[in-house]
């Protein structure tokens, strides 16, 4: 997240990819542990899938009422954890009081894994939602024309999401210059990120980076859909104006000035 990288060395893409879903391939600490939980988080979320969400008549009667009622608590659940926990941890005095506690870099590693987790269930419950709220788009919708645009917004915003990941490093994507409230540089000894779209865009990870939630919900065809996807974007924009970017003011902005 943001636009500044802390990492020397770039990850590969598909170690990217992982990342953006909550798994550090990356980084050497805790490497099988973090494997073994994230798969089978993954694998118990996929035999839920098949045998609860997505089984006959899951989303009809009193089975689709209360697969509604549960997607909806489960989304803003995760939304609360998500986004109030890092405004609370990254925004307060909190990020301080654990690395006492802990040990500055126990008191990272537990909280980049429990973010991982944080970022899974993320997507799985946006997911969740819009299939439950599956076909509300009014009838006059074309469906070519919701799985046409979904299709772009998905390509779009997830290559712009991995290609600002890459860049900025996965690091940035975790926010760890935040939670050990100091600057990290790149390699070359710069900060800021200017290159690829960053070039065109002040963040484009909080932006075009997120449109593919929108063309899932297209997808769906599910009205709701795209409410909890605005909701979540709307969220990360908050977080950037209340904790990121005084942040950013305090500890980058003074360097860049230094050496302008």
């Amino acid at each position: 997240m943001g636009d500044f990288s802390e990492t020397k060395l770039r990850p590969n893409f598909a170690y990217t990819f992982v990342g953006t879903l909550g798994l550090r391939l990356d980084k050497p600490e805790w490497r099988r542990t973090r494997a073994a939980a994230w798969l089978g988080m993954v694998a118990v979320y996929y035999l839920v899938d098949l045998a609860v969400i997505r089984s006959p008549g899951s989303t009809s009667g009193e089975s689709g009422r209360l697969l509604r009622e549960i997607s909806v608590w489960y989304a803003l659940t995760v939304w609360v954890v998500y986004y109030g926990g890092i405004i609370t941890v990254l925004g307060t005095s909190v990020k301080r009081r654990i690395s006492d506690r802990l040990g500055e870099k126990r008191a990272y590693l537990a909280y980049e894994a429990v973010l991982g987790v944080v970022f899974l269930n993320q997507g799985f419950s946006q997911a969740v939602l819009m299939y439950a709220f599956g076909s509300s788009f009014p009838a006059g919708v074309p469906v070519w024309l919701s799985w046409s645009a979904g299709t772009v917004l998905i390509v779009v915003g997830t290559t712009f999401k991995l290609w600002s990941a890459h860049l900025t490093g996965l690091d940035t994507f975790y926010c760890r210059d935040m939670f050990l409230d100091r600057r990290r540089d790149h390699a070359d000894g710069s900060g800021l990120v200017t290159s690829g779209p960053y070039r065109f865009f002040r963040n484009p990870m909080y932006g075009i980076g997120t449109v593919h939630a929108y063309g899932f919900a297209l997808w769906c065809r599910s009205v709701e859909g795209l409410a909890i996807a605005a909701l979540f974007q709307c969220s990360i924009y908050l977080f950037y104006a209340v904790a990121e970017r005084p942040f950013i003011n305090r500890v980058y902005a003074p360097c860049a000035r230094s050496t302008a």
